[in-house]
């Protein structure tokens, strides 16, 4: 709606979790090298944590656009709800290996056996499990534990990655087996002041702004700051909210008060007469 306004080609501040607007804070970037690393060097088992709107989906989607497409199969998947028996049944679907089978151990074989077939064509699979922290039961963690005995004898045949808020720790924590067997840990912060203003330009950026200056100024920046604490997904909403509202009112700069509206507003706060 406010695009040509501000000299857009399309929406900057869009809450599903496209990698092209990813901004690499210090976190972010530790949190995407860290996956990487762990999936690259073969090294099990990773867990990234975070609060909401943190952008942890999107450093995964991130991650994916990373390994190569040719060495790395990925299994997806994004509703975890499920018994320990849909998971296996689930990873064999995403893996082309399809099966209406409801027991336990001919799913665990007919895993391993699909996994050391891709093994030996050089291919790396990779589980990412996002929202992780809504898996409710401790046999689906336990199954996923096993999973990483698929492995030879210097090599797993299975890399895990769960992502999920901060109480998937405490639910890793219930479960020692699982937890030991996670090389690589991450907790996801939020930005700082200078990195939300960075991340608020890299996103007009992408979406083809060409101005000198940002059209949101520092006092903006820091009205955004401080209400938003530095998370992502929250921020990028009050922006959106603000451009809207810059159009509306006519400005060519997104300054203090106007932000001071905006963030009035999107609480429900109504400014005395």
């Amino acid at each position: 709606m406010y695009e040509a306004y501000w000299g857009l080609n399309e929406t900057p501040f869009s809450l599903t979790p496209d990698p092209r607007f990813l901004y690499l804070g210090r976190a972010h970037e530790d949190a995407l090298m860290m996956l990487h690393y762990a999936i690259t060097r073969n090294k099990g088992a990773a867990m990234l944590t975070g609060d909401i709107g943190l952008g942890k989906t999107t450093i995964s989607r991130k991650l994916i656009e990373l390994l190569d497409p040719v060495q790395t199969r990925m299994v997806l998947i994004v509703n975890p709800i499920l018994t320990p028996t849909q998971m296996l049944q689930e990873i064999l679907s995403q893996l082309d290996e399809p099966t209406v089978s409801r027991n336990r151990q001919v799913l665990v074989q007919a895993l391993h056996n699909h996994l050391l077939e891709l093994y030996e064509r050089g291919t790396r699979v990779v589980l990412l499990i996002d929202e992780a922290h809504l898996i409710r039961s401790a046999g689906s963690f336990e199954e996923l534990r096993l999973l990483l005995n698929c492995q030879m004898n210097d090599q797993f045949l299975i890399s895990l990655l769960l992502i999920g808020q901060t109480e998937l720790r405490k639910k890793i924590a219930k479960v020692p087996a699982l937890e030991q067997r996670l090389a690589v840990r991450h907790a996801l912060k939020p930005l700082d002041s200078q990195e939300t203003d960075e991340m608020i330009l890299h996103r007009l950026r992408v979406a083809g702004y060409t101005g000198e200056k940002s059209p949101f100024s520092p006092d903006a920046i820091f009205q955004l700051h401080k209400f938003t604490g530095g998370t992502p997904r929250l921020a990028s909403q009050i922006a959106d909210n603000a451009l809207l509202m810059g159009m509306a009112q006519k400005v060519q700069m997104i300054d203090g008060y106007l932000m001071h509206q905006v963030i009035n507003e999107f609480q429900g706060i109504q400014e005395a007469a």
